[in-house]
């Protein structure tokens, strides 16, 4: 079974660019991409008989999540599968599981709030509450397409999500399913962990931390379609069954290219949940 978590792990460097606008979002000919570039990209993605054509579910605040569902008549009655990808990705790195993972069942994929082409709002730049509005989105985004409870499978940040959906709506979740979910270890208990951490440590993560993960991409501008192949010439070859072009390469580089507003809370989430034992 093909390995969803590999295709999604990104080396792009760290700090490749900063998380304020010095890269204006109103230079969009500086990166070759648009909402129809990547509309085409996933449309060349989806080869999934047992899906439906995606379409948006409204939630709050006017925003929208995209979301794939599959499942023929024999899946009726079956606890639905919700599917959560990870950091970076969207619903069409699934396609080679979804024809497997809806024969017994219904399948949703969702493009979490400020991914793939799910609306991206303003996140608030509290952790806490920019978690809440990931959370969230997915528990209106239930209720709208009207399901009483289900399975959740989420992968990197969407296994993290899921858990904390969980946590919050434990009488909505069947099962949870987690691959290579995004976690932390608990403090040590130790007397290693009780030592001062070096200032010029601290120093290098304040100086650091404003970077966004993603913005990399824009940064090169009309180089980031060949960057993504540079740095993941292996996507051809987990793709190989199915593409033998650049599809795939190119999907994540729209994915990722669009205006990175969920990137930066990512990132605030995972600095609030180690800086809470470590500093």
């Amino acid at each position: 079974v093909w390995r969803y978590e590999e295709c999604v792990d990104f080396k792009i460097p760290h700090l490749c660019g900063f998380r304020w606008c010095w890269i204006p979002n109103w230079l969009p000919s500086w990166c070759p991409t648009s909402q129809k570039d990547l509309q085409a990209a996933e449309t060349r993605m989806l080869r999934c008989e047992s899906c439906s054509d995606p379409h948006f579910i409204p939630v709050s605040n006017g925003c929208q999540l995209w979301t794939l569902a599959c499942g023929g008549a024999g899946s009726r009655g079956k606890t639905p599968l919700v599917l959560l990808h990870g950091f970076g990705g969207g619903v069409g790195l699934w396609v080679q599981n979804l024809d497997a993972l809806s024969r017994g069942r219904p399948v949703f994929a969702v493009d979490l709030l400020g991914f793939g082409q799910s609306s991206r709002p303003h996140f608030s730049k509290d952790p806490r509450r920019a978690e809440d509005q990931f959370v969230e989105a997915v528990e209106q985004w239930r209720a709208k397409v009207g399901l009483e409870s289900m399975i959740l499978l989420g992968h990197n940040l969407g296994g993290y999500l899921a858990v904390s959906y969980s946590i919050r709506h434990p009488g909505r979740v069947k099962h949870v399913i987690l691959v290579e979910p995004w976690g932390f270890p608990e403090r040590p208990d130790s007397s290693e962990a009780d030592r001062p951490v070096p200032v010029w440590i601290k120093a290098l993560g304040a100086v650091f931390s404003p970077f966004n993960p993603l913005a990399g991409l824009r940064l090169v501008g009309p180089l980031g379609p060949s960057l993504v192949q540079t740095f993941r010439p292996d996507l051809r070859r987990k793709f190989t069954s199915m593409f033998t072009d650049n599809t795939v390469s190119e999907y994540i580089y729209h994915l990722n290219v669009q205006t990175p507003r969920s990137a930066a809370s990512c990132e605030d989430i995972v600095h609030r949940d180690i800086d809470a034992w470590r500093f």
